[in-house]
């Protein structure tokens, strides 16, 4: 089964921003704010929405600071913006690792264990980054949708095994095909 939609109502939502060592929460909110500007799907939004909300960031006229926005991509698997002399983006793990070491920064591993945590509570995590700087990361969590546990359950008295294919990490579907009641999951699907 199909995790997005199927199992969980597909519509993940930014719920936690963890800084990473010497850096603010509101610091990585703002990046993560800034970043996510242009980015129309909900799970941009939510990021918008979630460092308003936390720390009153009002939406800022990025026109007037003659920003570029740079889309995600399949290829990069990272968006962003530019700000006259400020590089931020966010994306997956490996993408922004490979972007901070391309600017010759250095990825703590504190950050990883972040990563790890989120992962391990179902979150998807996205990773923030400013010119060669890791910032923090941002956890998305999507829902399971009500009830699909105890339907599960029905199906596996019948004799039928139910299996969740995802592209989250193994972390993030571990945690999720716990919370639903699947008997096996494949992660990483592409």
């Amino acid at each position: 089964l199909d995790k997005t939609g199927t199992i969980t109502l597909g519509n993940r939502q930014a719920s936690d921003f963890l800084p990473a060592p010497g850096v603010d929460e509101k610091t990585l909110a703002d990046a993560a704010q800034l970043s996510s500007l242009a980015d129309e799907t909900p799970e941009g939004r939510s990021i918008v929405i979630l460092a308003k909300q936390r720390f009153n960031l009002r939406q800022r006229d990025v026109q007037s600071l003659h920003a570029t926005f740079v889309p995600f991509t399949a290829q990069t698997r990272m968006s962003g913006i530019n700000i006259q002399d400020r590089m931020i983006r966010k994306g997956s793990v490996d993408a922004i690792r490979r972007h901070i070491e391309a600017n010759n920064g250095h990825f703590p591993p504190e950050v990883d264990h972040l990563v790890e945590s989120a992962a391990r509570q179902g979150a998807t995590p996205l990773v923030v980054a400013e010119g060669a700087s890791v910032l923090g990361v941002i956890a998305l969590k999507d829902i399971v949708k009500g009830g699909i546990k105890e339907r599960f359950a029905q199906m596996r008295k019948m004799g039928i095994k139910t299996v969740m294919i995802t592209g989250d990490n193994r972390l993030t579907a571990a945690a999720i095909a716990a919370g639903a009641g699947v008997d096996g999951f494949l992660s990483e699907a592409t």
